[in-house]
């Protein structure tokens, strides 16, 4: 709950900012929307420089920080990096969600909901590692061999 009330305040003090709030985040959450930026740009950019607009979800704890990106009135260029002199164009397309999971950037047309809400998941939910499973290590749950093994226990 208090990490709700954290997120949500976070969340108002960028809307009530001027701009989109990108020069009151951490150089943490910079670098990965530079990151994002660049990739994105790489990826779906056309004509025109996609831009940070807003950060859709972050989970700090799992290392996890979705953003959403927008086309800008400027033209694309070799710099790929947030630009304050660009403004956003709210309705034009493409606009892109860019998932940045551990280290690893992973950017979605926002179309693609299931694909962001899967790369979402699997990030903040990671499968097992190996399969294991708590009190596995058990007697109960080895796996037998073909021929039975007799002796004191610390010699099998």
């Amino acid at each position: 709950m208090r990490g709700s009330l954290l997120l949500l305040s976070a969340l108002l003090l960028l809307e009530s900012t001027d701009g989109n709030g990108y020069d009151q985040l951490s150089q943490q959450d910079t670098n990965i929307i530079d990151k994002a930026i660049k990739e994105a740009n790489e990826r779906h950019g056309k004509t025109k420089h996609l831009d940070f607009d807003s950060i859709i979800a972050v989970n700090y704890n799992k290392r996890m920080l979705n953003v959403l990106l927008k086309p800008t009135t400027c033209v694309k260029t070799k710099s790929v990096v947030h630009r304050k002199d660009c403004k956003i164009q709210n309705k034009a397309t493409p606009q892109v969600s860019c998932v940045d999971c551990r280290g690893v950037m992973t950017c979605f047309l926002l179309r693609e909901q299931e694909k962001i809400k899967q790369t979402v998941s699997e990030c903040l939910h990671p499968p097992s590692v190996s399969g294991h499973h708590t009190g596995g290590a058990h007697s109960l749950f080895l796996k037998g061999e073909d021929e039975q093994q007799t002796g004191c226990l610390g010699c099998i």
